[in-house]
């Protein structure tokens, strides 16, 4: 609108200073014409998407990693590796002559109460513990009673959510079931929560201002995976179909078996049946108990020589006779020593190509996490430690910034600055000579001084 002051009119101009000048500053987006496509997986039936055919994949995925040694061990110390020194949020105020990011930490108290509301650090840990895992994360929001602001954010575990049946009228299945039963849990069953969805593909803070169905919302998150409509599949899941997971586990199992049953022999002692007669003249005439004592004799001799380190440095007799029809001297007694298969390290070769394929499909280099089992074991060099570490981090930003993606959403919604950065504080090990053993860096930010408050809340 414009207005004549000398008349007193005001003149509706249609936009036309806009179109001269272009879009004014602030102003509106226009909508898209339409949404975006999201394959819906036909064939589901009930409210529950099924997660695998059971729908207790998660719980098969639990009980494959419980059955391993490496497993657990790697996907805990992933998830400490990642973690770093926790969150932290500030303004990116330029860059250096690199391109890294130069990054200023402030304090803002009212993100100081959503972070201790929050606990954010356990947030942060155990969603990436779910992505690590499962490749799939479902925080949760919690708004205000007015609904003006998320006053919270926390997140379940993976294992314990399924969606409802997607349709096509919804980009993302409409609700979230919460139960720590699967797959034996169902919807009104008085141990499991219905929780509305969020779409995390469109503009997630206007879709919530809208949103009546509660309080509290699920904002999914996920690693893609090819073919996988739904849920994720993590990667590293293919050394459970490969069958390596398989060899390592049988292995420890088939050794503890060996152990268990197998009969200690050390050595076999072969005695002609010519040295009884010729020592016992009456050996045919004998009863079958009387020829026992005496072989049990015999043996217990041998014993007291060859047993143990008692047995070190005696002398052991070797008894030849003559042959009654050819008259040449036959060595009555033939002692050989019984190969011991554990001691030579069984299967050893075998364990340590299984967890070499673990530690790929994991993506964690062996020397991070110490030996791996096998004849040459070892635990690399400090350099190969600090390159791999270092190479690690710098590899898993994708992972920080899903982890922190809903931080973003609450600082639009409860309108925190706009400018307001979100990153985890990342330890990268330095060389020995540089001034201190370990640097901290955000993402690939270099870190400032925090700045205080007054300039924060500018």
């Amino acid at each position: 609108m414009a207005y004549m002051p000398r008349t007193g009119g005001f003149v509706r101009l249609n936009g036309a200073l806009g179109a001269a000048a272009g879009p004014a500053i602030g102003a509106a987006e226009k909508p898209a014409g339409v949404e975006s496509t999201t394959p819906i997986e036909k064939g589901q039936n009930g409210e529950i998407a099924l997660w695998g055919d059971a729908n207790d994949f998660p719980q098969q995925v639990i009980k494959s990693i419980n059955s391993n040694t490496i497993l657990p061990a790697v996907l805990d110390w992933k998830t400490r590796a990642v973690y770093g020194g926790g969150v932290v949020y500030g303004r990116v105020t330029g860059f250096d002559k690199d391109g890294n990011e130069q990054f200023q930490r402030v304090h803002l108290p009212e993100v100081e109460t959503f972070f201790r509301r929050s606990n954010i650090k356990r947030y942060a840990f155990e969603s990436l513990q779910n992505i690590f895992t499962f490749a799939n994360g479902f925080p949760e929001l919690i708004l205000s009673r007015d609904r003006s602001t998320i006053t919270s954010l926390s997140t379940p575990d993976s294992a314990f959510y399924r969606f409802s049946v997607p349709t096509l009228k919804m980009p993302v299945p409409e609700w979230g079931y919460i139960s720590a039963n699967w797959p034996d849990a169902q919807p009104g069953d008085g141990y499991t929560t219905r929780v509305p969805v969020l779409d995390p593909y469109g503009d997630a803070v206007q879709a919530l201002r809208q949103d009546k169905r509660g309080f509290k919302f699920i904002y999914p998150l996920a690693l893609p995976s090819p073919g996988q409509s739904l849920y994720q599949l993590a990667a590293w899941n293919s050394i459970r179909k490969s069958g390596w997971l398989d060899v390592a586990q049988a292995i420890p199992e088939f050794k503890a078996a060996m152990f268990k049953n197998q009969l200690t022999i050390k050595y076999l002692i072969e005695a002609d049946i010519r040295y009884w007669q010729w020592k016992y003249p009456d050996w045919d005439t004998l009863q079958q108990d009387q020829r026992r004592v005496i072989i049990d004799e015999e043996l217990a001799a041998f014993e007291d020589t060859m047993a143990g380190n008692a047995g070190a440095g005696k002398t052991v007799m070797s008894v030849t006779i003559p042959d009654p029809q050819t008259g040449q001297q036959i060595s009555v007694f033939k002692i050989t020593a019984i190969d011991d298969k554990i001691k030579s390290g069984l299967h050893i070769e075998d364990s340590q190509e299984a967890s070499s394929h673990i530690y790929t499909a994991l993506s964690v280099d062996p020397t991070l996490v110490g030996i791996s089992p096998g004849k040459g074991m070892g635990a690399g060099s400090g350099s190969d430690k600090r390159v791999a570490f270092n190479t690690f981090i710098s590899t898993h930003r994708f992972h920080q910034d899903l982890v922190l993606e809903p931080l973003y959403l609450v600082r639009d919604y409860n309108g925190w600055p706009a400018d307001l950065e979100f990153r985890f504080l990342n330890p990268l090990v330095q060389t020995l000579d540089a001034s201190s053993p370990v640097k901290t860096t955000t993402g690939n930010a270099t870190e400032k001084a925090p700045a205080d408050d007054d300039s924060a809340a500018e």
